[in-house]
């Protein structure tokens, strides 16, 4: 048992293993799930149960992470401090499941949603490949954020507009800015400022620093606009439905 959680392994991670596409259909198919039974959760009662169990599975995975570091004795400042966009986008999920405040919504969508979606499909993962431990922590941390966001757009009806993608895009800028300072400080690499990761993902192929950080700019303000399509397909669905109703009464 304890070699699922030991620090060193020998099951290596392996993009696009059956392991890791089999995780991504996992987490496809409970997207698909909150869509299929909306209607049904969005009892009150219904509603905050799920949210609440929601926050509760993010709260003991990121928990369990840095049990883990402690267990080992490797938990440092330089590198295990919930700096990562993904422990932040986490943060910032598990407190719009509890508080529902629709400025967390916009930033968890567009830059939780998006960093998640990127991490999951090219994971940072080095030697922990499945089953070791901190696969299953990655994928349920990262799947967690996305569900967070989908689940407040299916069932608690939260939509984003053009403006909440400057807002996220804005957000995410002026919250790298204490990071790369506390980066020089510790002599750290938190949100990857300084350094590319050594595993084979996105950053992999941006460029030398610091111009995968430009290529990270740009490649977030697709991302956020890809994220919005959804919303300008349904406003432009309604706003025909619409105009079919009225001109099918006027006849």
């Amino acid at each position: 048992m304890m070699e699922y959680f030991s620090w060193s392994t020998s099951h290596a991670f392996e993009l696009f293993s059956t392991p890791h596409l089999f995780t991504l259909c996992i987490l496809m198919l409970v997207l698909i799930t909150i869509g299929i039974f909306k209607n049904q959760l969005r009892h009150t009662g219904t509603s905050f149960v799920v949210r609440i169990c929601i926050a509760l599975v993010l709260v003991l995975t990121e928990f369990s992470f840095h049990l883990w570091f402690i267990f080992h004795q490797k938990w440092d400042v330089t590198t295990t401090l919930p700096l990562q966009l993904s422990s932040i986008s986490l943060i910032l999920a598990v407190f719009l499941l509890l508080t529902r405040r629709f400025f967390l919504f916009e930033i968890t969508y567009f830059v939780g949603s998006a960093s998640a979606l990127l991490a999951m499909i090219t994971p940072d993962l080095g030697v922990y490949g499945y089953p070791h431990f901190r696969f299953f922590h990655f994928f349920i941390a990262h799947g967690g954020i996305i569900v967070s966001a989908f689940y407040m757009i299916m069932v608690e009806k939260y939509k984003p507009t053009y403006l909440s993608i400057w807002k996220a895009f804005l957000s995410l800028n002026l919250f790298i800015i204490p990071i790369f300072m506390l980066n020089l400080f510790l002599d750290a690499n938190y949100m990857y400022l300084m350094a590319k990761p050594f595993s084979n993902t996105l950053l992999t192929y941006l460029g030398p620093w610091p111009i995968y950080l430009l290529s990270l700019e740009g490649i977030a303000i697709l991302a956020f606009h890809l994220l919005y399509l959804p919303f300008i397909f349904s406003k432009w669905t309604n706003t025909s439905n619409d105009y079919s109703n009225t001109t099918q009464f006027n006849s």
